[in-house]
C-alpha cells in the first residue's frame, strides 16, 4: 500500500470490493492560501503566548 493512499470499501450487493482514493495535488493559490493561514496561525500563537506573559495574575 501506498504512503498516502487511503482504502475505502464499497458495498455493491453483497460483494464487498476495496475503492483506492489517493490524496490530491495541492497547486497555485491554493498552496499559497494554505501557506498563509500556517502563518496566520503561528502568529496568533505567538501573540496568545506573548499575551498570557504579559497578562496580569
Amino acid at each position: 500500500m501506498k504512503k498516502d493512499s487511503v482504502y475505502l470499501v464499497s458495498r455493491t450487493d453483497d460483494y464487498m470490493q476495496p475503492v483506492e482514493l489517493t490524496r490530491a495535488k495541492v497547486r497555485g493559490w491554493v498552496r499559497a492560501v494554505f501557506w498563509g493561514l500556517r502563518l496566520y496561525i503561528l502568529i496568533m500563537i505567538v501573540l496568545v503566548i506573548i499575551g498570557f506573559a504579559h497578562g496580569q495574575v
